[in-house]
């Protein structure tokens, strides 16, 4: 297996969660930016963060930031964004992976300690994309990973306002993609105020859209 890079989605809405910046949340006394960032640095894992511009002073400075154009237009514009501020060399390797995640996944570790020892069928003669499906069979788009070669092509292709309002799934159709089942226990993620309850994340006054 080739390196292995992240684009890690941190610039959502928020708007079940009356705007909140959901990067900035706590939870067990660090932000989920923090433990993503964390749990990246742990396992070698480079990348680039796609959000708001408040956020560099909470990264660490080896971690590039950018942002979709226009802001808030949607995973497969900021997907997209993430794809083109990766330092080029990373897709001179024909089976270096790309990461697709969210910054409201609550326990990142687990997840990329699951994801990595399924990453080696992504190459030139397997899959392109490893998808996880939860039990239902619904599929995670962003708890998954693309062969950077392939996901770059794609985004190559594309004028940016193109992927402006789409969908991860467009983005990433017709790709040669395993579907592992993801386990119950991963993957839970912060869409509600229930949710926060849920994993113990407190919520501060809602100040509105980023």
């Amino acid at each position: 297996m080739s390196s292995v890079h992240a684009v890690l989605l941190a610039g959502g809405a928020g708007s079940r969660l009356e705007g909140r910046d959901k990067a900035l949340l706590i939870r067990q006394g660090r932000t989920l930016l923090d433990h993503w960032t964390a749990a990246l640095d742990e396992r070698g894992v480079t990348g680039v963060v796609v959000g708001p511009a408040h956020l560099r002073p909470h990264l660490p400075v080896h971690l590039r930031l950018t942002r979709e154009q226009p802001p808030l237009s949607g995973p497969a514009a900021a997907v997209c964004a993430g794809v083109r501020a990766l330092p080029p060399a990373a897709t001179d390797e024909p089976d270096a992976a790309v990461l697709l995640l969210s910054v409201d996944t609550v326990d990142p570790g687990p997840l990329l300690d699951w994801l990595r020892p399924r990453l080696p069928v992504l190459r030139p003669d397997g899959h392109d994309a490893v998808v996880p499906q939860d039990a239902h069979g619904r599929l995670q788009m962003l708890s998954c990973a693309v062969r950077l070669a392939w996901l770059g092509q794609r985004v190559e292709r594309l004028e940016p306002s193109q992927a402006a309002g789409k969908s991860l799934r467009w983005l990433i159709d017709g790709v040669s993609a395993a579907h592992p089942v993801l386990p119950s226990e991963m993957g839970n993620d912060v869409d509600t105020a229930e949710d926060a309850r849920r994993h113990s994340i407190e919520l501060p006054p809602a100040e509105g859209p980023i």
